[in-house]
């Protein structure tokens, strides 16, 4: 078992917008950690839109200061910011910071996208966001609906975006009509919720129908099919009655179709054959198969389906763990049915028999099976060539069937009499683990399918058995057992994280490189068949300013380390790039593009086994110009070094310092295959600039050293006199001296049409006395009258002009209030960073023989 499984004010209007604004900058620049700031987008809200729809949205998350932008994948999705009104005080239009109004085109089509603000501090972490249909019912939850008194009433076929608070539940109710099949469905993990959902049915008179959780990983889907008429009532929680904003949800109500799976789950590509789906209220669907999952019969329909020629990866938005979505899949529905995946089969598909104790089959071959029972476990027998090596695949935990497999080999004996006898000669649990044991990288990249190899030492037979170490059985506990001749290849992921964690805890991170600055992506390569060639890792699309060396995977390698490096001049930039890699495989050249994994959401104890990791649709960069490396780390020479194999090597290390490290600077080799955890380390005092980084590279429990090629980057740990966003900053600042500097305009214009009060004032009390004294008023009456309008503008100019001091005094307030939390945060504070190095290259030699 691999350890992942172990394991608010009343201000005026100007007031109001300048709160606004400064609530913005101070939950946009809190930090979590006292480490160099990235950019983090914790949610959406809302979250989604139907199609051919304009909603407004507010962006929350950590680090998102200065935020312009709200980048979508897929170009029919767009967002605008919000701009504040100009005013006198402020002519020119301002982005209000945390609010856009997104726009999804009438030809997106539905499903789920991702999202990236784009900020000070480059690209944010992503967070999925939902196209529905454009005739999709969507409803908001509204009032209280906390108990089953007051549930809030829904239709069928209609979809509410709620969230749960803590200690909370949602209560909903419907009505159905006799032998309606009602699926009901929460869409929670799937979208990056925290919510580890489950629906509790009751019917009118309160009692318990049904209940499930855990159906779609950690959300849940049951079904409500009433005999009669009737009202039913839905509770909606967390499984612990945790809640609050990130714990969000989509409530499907439906009697739409809807696909539980396929069998067999994969074909040949190019190949066109019938499949039987399975599944509730299927269009010419029947009950004839009588298949019966949780207690519901399923209909099933036949189908025919060509698969496409070239097996690819999804390239839409993956939701499952990384492995699983690497299966090379292709999408397949049925007309307002959800979608389901058919996998690519390396060789023919033969149907298990599962009458037969054993099964014969002919190489090579992928057998579509299943655990029919509990503890059911399926042999199959086949005939090898001597000297040939045999791959065996089994894949379910990566097409999420709730399935531990596990594989046994055994050659078969036959003595003179003709009895037959066993002899074990493989077996395997699990693919190879990718488990961090030095705690440094969290994503699991692991998968509980297993393979195994052999080489046929004879001609003859042999059988395999494939076993449910979870000990379940049922019509969807499906695998591929896959028995072939080796087709070599690889797969590439490229992951990165929080580069200081401690203890046990793991955080998401877009990698955001400062003028100067290098940053390694950890590449990770699970390598198919007993591939052992080299592949080169290379970065396209980089901006300009922006390099990476290639990073080789020398042999059996499997992960290292991507050093992607800005030089001194780069400017600001945020986008898309391309991690591939190329290797000879046999005579022919393939390459594959790494997808992108990320943690959803940060962790304490990172090791866990529900912390959750995905795929993004995309890999993203970006740069800051605005901010400096504070430290550049390099070898003295640059140069392939040489040990071996039980030597120790010595590596002159230098740095170039900004001036604002304090402390020592830590340096380790990083992404050194085969160093499992305690590397070496050297400091660097805070005045110095210079030592050496000793390997041994005699072998341990630590160190698993082999003769072989590798490349690794030296990871730098120190503390700095970080400031946060100096240019906001210094914007907030000139901001408060132009609204003094208008104040101050603003007072001599309150003194000008008080002094102007003043004058005219006198002339209209001259003109009444002139008029008073005068035989007749006529001769006075236009004096008088101009006398009088000229105090009564007077006086309203002033009144005007004092108003208009009062407001910009309250304006000074809110901009003064930014001036200082940014002020605050841009002072001078101690923050961890991590710098890395250029590529190191050693060639470990074999011990020279002993004369």
């Amino acid at each position: 078992m691999n350890e992942f499984k172990m394991n608010a004010i009343k201000l005026t209007k100007y007031g109001a917008r300048y709160f606004s604004m400064l609530m913005v900058v101070l939950s946009c620049q809190q930090t979590v950690f006292a480490q160099l700031p990235t950019a983090d987008l914790r949610r959406i809200q809302p979250f989604s839109a139907p199609a051919g729809k304009s909603i407004e949205v507010t962006i929350i998350g950590t680090n998102l200061d200065d935020t312009t932008e709200l980048r979508f994948t897929h170009p029919g999705i767009t967002a605008k910011p919000v701009l504040l009104p100009t005013d006198e005080f402020f002519p020119k239009a301002r982005i209000q910071g945390s609010k856009f109004n997104v726009t999804v085109a009438p030809n997106v089509p539905t499903g789920i996208y991702e999202a990236r603000a784009v900020s000070y501090f480059g690209f944010s972490t992503a967070r999925p966001f939902v196209v529905a249909a454009s005739d999709s019912l969507e409803v908001t939850e509204s009032g209280n609906h906390a108990t089953r008194e007051t549930a809030m009433p829904a239709d069928v076929n209609s979809v509410i975006t709620g969230s749960v608070s803590s200690r909370g539940i949602d209560w909903y109710k419907f009505k159905a009509t006799a032998g309606q099949r009602i699926l009901i469905e929460i869409l929670a993990e799937r979208i990056d919720s925290k919510m580890d959902g489950q629906i509790i049915v009751y019917d009118s008179k309160g009692r318990e129908v049904n209940r499930n959780r855990d159906w779609y990983g950690r959300d849940p889907f049951i079904e409500v099919n009433s005999k009669q008429d009737g009202e039913f009532y839905l509770a909606i929680s967390d499984i612990l009655y945790r809640g609050g904003s990130d714990h969000f949800y989509r409530l499907s109500i439906s009697d739409k179709p809807h696909i539980d799976f396929v069998f067999p789950p994969a074909g040949e590509p190019g190949s066109r054959n019938t499949y039987t789906v399975y599944g509730r209220n299927l269009p010419g669907g029947s009950l004839g198969n009588s298949v019966t999952l949780k207690g519901q019969q399923l209909e099933s329909l036949e189908v025919e389906i060509r698969m496409p020629d070239v097996p690819t990866l999804p390239t839409s938005f993956q939701p499952g763990t990384p492995r699983q979505s690497l299966l090379r899949v292709t999408e397949f529905q049925l007309k307002n049915s959800n979608s389901v995946k058919i996998g690519f089969a390396t060789g023919p598909v033969v149907i298990e028999s599962s009458h037969l104790n054993q099964q014969e089959v002919t190489l090579p071959v992928e057998i579509a099976g299943r655990f029919d029972e509990p503890n059911d476990e399926d042999v199959f027998r086949f005939r090898t060539e001597k000297g040939k090596t045999y791959y065996i695949e089994v894949i379910s935990d990566r097409m999420k069937s709730q399935v531990d497999p596990a594989l046994e080999v055994h050659q078969i004996l036959r003595s003179k009499e003709g009895v037959e006898t066993l002899k074990k000669i493989a077996e395997n649990d699990d693919l190879p683990s990718f488990f961090s044991v030095h705690n440094k990288s969290a994503i699991n990249l692991d998968s509980n399918d297993a393979t195994v190899s052999f080489v046929a030492e004879h001609a003859g037979d042999y059988a395999v058995t494939v076993l449910n170490q979870f000990g379940g059985g049922g019509p969807v506990d499906i695998y591929r057992l896959a028995i072939r001749e080796p087709k070599p290849d690889f797969q590439l992921i490229a992951t990165t994280e929080r580069p200081l964690p401690s203890n046990r805890t793991g955080y998401s991170v877009t990698p955001l490189l400062r003028q100067g600055a290098k940053w390694g992506v950890r590449i990770v390569a699970p390598r198919e068949d007993g591939f052992t060639g080299d592949i080169v890792v290379t970065a396209e699309n980089l901006p300009k300013g922006v390099t990476a060396q290639p990073l080789t995977l020398s042999e059996k390698t499997d992960r290292g380390i991507l050093v992607i490096s800005a030089d001194p001049s780069a400017k600001t930039w945020a986008g898309e790039i391309k991690i591939v890699g190329k290797a000879q495989i046999p005579n022919q050249q393939i390459v594959r593009e790494a997808k992108f994994a990320s943690l959803i959401w940060g962790h304490v104890f990172s090791d866990a086994i529900r912390v959750r990791s995905r795929l993004t649709t995309r890999t993203p960069l970006s740069v800051n110009e605005q901010e400096q490396a504070p430290v550049i780390l390099a070898t003295a020479e640059k140069k392939e070094w040489t040990v071996e194999l039980n030597q120790k090597l010595e590596i002159p290390i230098k740095i170039i310092d900004n001036g604002t490290r304090t402390g020592n600077l830590t340096i380790e080799p990083h992404g050194l295959f085969g160093m499992l955890r305690s590397p070496p380390t050297v400091n660097i005092a805070e005045k110095e600039t210079e030592r050496k980084l000793v390997i041994d590279f005699k072998p341990n429990g630590n160190f698993k050293a082999e003769p072989g090629r590798y490349q690794f980057a030296l990871l730098g740990v120190g503390v700095t006199q970080y400031r946060h966003n100096l240019p906001a900053s210094n914007k907030a600042a000139a901001e408060l001296k132009r609204i003094e500097n208008l104040i101050v305009q603003v007072k001599s214009d309150v003194d000008r049409t008080k002094t102007s009060v003043n004058k005219t004032k006198n002339m209209l009390d001259q003109a009444k006395q002139n008029a008073a004294q005068a035989g007749s008023k006529s001769d006075f009456e236009a004096k008088l009258k101009k006398a009088q309008a000229d105090y009564d503008t007077a006086v309203k100019a002033s009144k005007a002009a004092a108003d208009k001091l009062v407001q910009a005094e309250k304006v000074k307030t809110q901009v003064a209030a930014i001036a200082k939390s940014t002020e605050s945060k841009a002072s001078a504070k101690s923050n961890k960073f991590a710098v890395w190095s250029d590529l190191i290259t050693v060639n470990v030699k074999k011990p020279a023989d002993k004369k």
